[in-house]
């Protein structure tokens, strides 16, 4: 009876099957045991299987987002940030400002902007066309303009708005012309806009007009000087001599310009003052002249003592450090 239930407790308590093992001898005599895997039991907790077609569809989803993020958002932004609004379609903050806008504006080929700075009803006597024919006209006599530079002066205030006069240069290399402008400007309410532009033409008598009138003793000086400075034509500018001349010629002039030019960059001449000073001789006009060379970063002024005899130059002196 006793041998009978233990052959029952043993039956009912089954031992459990040892996982298969062996052992493997590595080369320098280790002993390693090696287990049996039980994959049905390591797969429960696995990835489950993917659908590659559903994937497929959501990265294309999130790629046409990202896209249309790309191409829309800053597009949204620039609309709502006023930071990222063109300096230059800002309105005119005074009448100065307004003045240059028109002028640069229609010097510079950007009709569109000199437009928008007219007053909504003006019929102005330059219009931003005329201002570009006149640089056409430039660009084909000086084979082309390189840059344009442009000085406005201190806004006088009338009954018909407040004018602002400005000169505009045409600069081809080392050659420029200029032509000088008034520009009436209106305020309504801290808005200013242009309602007229005209160009001033020169009125100052020529050395040699031929008219029998009395030469201006200041504009000869500033003929002779401008072809010099800033039309850079010496041989224009010989022609307004004396036979008595003394003093550096226009070639010399010139010559000392083209080599401070060497040394500093492209260079902008330009007369920035012309005043009457003392002579000995009652025969002579003298005149204190004060010219600029500008060079990027860089400018010099310098002064001249220059002599006007009847109808030409006599006399030029000064210029240290250029000449």
């Amino acid at each position: 009876m006793g041998r009978f239930l233990r052959r029952v407790v043993r039956s009912a308590r089954a031992p459990r099957r040892a996982s298969r093992a062996s052992t493997v001898r590595s080369a320098d005599g280790k002993q390693y045991r090696v287990v049996e895997v039980n994959e049905a039991k390591d797969n429960e907790f696995a990835d489950p299987p993917r659908k590659w077609g559903r994937v497929g569809a959501m990265v294309g989803v999130w790629g046409l987002l990202l896209a249309l993020g790309g191409w829309v958002a800053p597009a949204i932004a620039a609309s709502g940030n006023p930071e990222n609004e063109d300096s230059r379609d800002q309105p005119a903050s005074s009448a100065n400002n307004a003045a240059w806008r028109y002028l640069r504006y229609g010097s510079n080929q950007d009709l569109d902007r000199a437009e928008a700075t007219l007053c909504e009803d003006a019929s102005p006597e330059l219009t931003p066309s005329d201002l570009d024919a006149i640089r056409q006209s430039y660009d084909d006599e000086l084979g082309g303009i390189t840059r344009v530079d442009l000085e406005t002066g201190d806004p006088v205030a009338g009954t018909d708005g407040t004018t602002v006069a400005g000169t505009v240069s045409y600069i081809h290399e080392a050659t420029q012309r200029f032509e000088d402008f008034v520009v009436t400007v209106q305020e309504e309410d801290g808005a200013f806009c242009v309602s007229n532009a005209v160009q001033v033409e020169d009125d100052e008598p020529s050395a040699g007009d031929g008219t029998g009138d009395e030469a201006d003793p200041q504009a000869v000086a500033t003929e002779f000087l401008r072809a010099i400075v800033v039309d850079r034509e010496p041989a224009a500018a010989t022609a307004s001599q004396c036979a008595s001349y003394t003093g550096a010629t226009p070639e010399e002039f010139d010559a000392a310009i083209t080599e401070w030019a060497a040394d500093k960059g492209d260079v902008t001449a330009f007369i920035d003052g012309i005043d009457p000073a003392e002579s000995t001789e009652t025969s002579i006009t003298n005149f204190a002249v004060e010219i600029s060379l500008k060079a990027g970063l860089n400018q010099e002024n310098f002064t001249f003592t220059i002599g006007v005899q009847e109808d030409c130059i006599v006399s030029l002196a000064g210029g240290d450090g250029l000449i």
